[in-house]
C-alpha cells in the first residue's frame, strides 16, 4: 500500500504522514528535498528538481521492497508543482513518472494552520491557490484522494475512516 500527504508548504504533511506511519505501521518515506537543499544551502535551479525527483522516487521504491505499504510525506506532485510555479516548465519525464505511478490513496492537506517561517517555504500568501492546484492535477489525473483538515487528531479520524470504511 502507498499513501501519499500531499499539499501546498506548511499545510501538515509531514506531521500528518509521521502519525499515519505510526498508527497505521507502515514505513514514513520522508520528502527528499529537504535534506537535498539542505546540503546546498537552499540553492538550486530546473535541474535539481529533476535530481530530486529521481531521490524521491528511489526513496520510494526502496522502502517499497523492505515494508508492507508506505506513507509519503508528499511525492512527484509537490515538485511538479514547483517546477510550474518556479520555472513556468515541467519536465516531462517528471510528469510521466507522476501521471503513471500507483498511489492508493492521496490525502490532500488543506492550508488551515498558520504558516510557520523556514527558509525552505517562499509561499506564505499563496497556500490556498497551491492547495487549488494540487487539487485540480489530481482530478484531473482521476487520482484517488480525500482532503484532510482541521487539527491532527480530526485529520487522524478522517484518515482513520477512510482507510478502515
Amino acid at each position: 500500500m502507498k499513501i501519499v500527504c500531499t499539499g501546498p508548504e506548511c499545510s501538515g504533511k509531514s506531521t500528518l504522514s509521521k502519525a499515519i506511519s505510526k498508527r497505521f505501521q507502515k514505513a514514513w518515506v520522508r520528502e527528499m528535498a529537504r535534506p537535498y537543499l539542505d546540503l546546498r544551502n537552499n540553492e538550486y535551479d530546473k535541474n535539481s528538481l529533476f535530481e530530486i525527483a529521481r531521490l524521491q522516487l528511489w526513496e520510494e521504491k526502496t522502502m517499497l521492497l523492505t515494508n508492507n505499504g508506505i506513507v509519503c510525506d508528499t511525492d512527484l506532485l509537490t515538485l511538479i508543482i514547483w517546477s510550474r510555479e518556479k520555472y513556468g516548465y515541467c519536465d516531462p519525464w517528471m510528469m510521466d513518472h507522476w501521471e503513471n505511478s500507483h498511489v492508493d490513496i492521496y490525502f490532500l492537506c488543506k492550508p488551515d494552520m498558520p504558516w510557520v517561517f523556514d527558509p525552505q517555504r517562499t509561499h506564505p500568501n499563496d497556500r490556498e491557490r497551491l492547495f487549488l492546484e494540487h487539487q485540480n492535477l489530481l482530478d484531473t489525473f482521476k487520482k484517488p484522494y480525500y482532503i484532510i483538515e482541521g487539527e491532527l487528531h480530526k485529520r487522524l479520524d478522517k484518515v482513520n475512516i477512510v482507510l478502515n470504511g
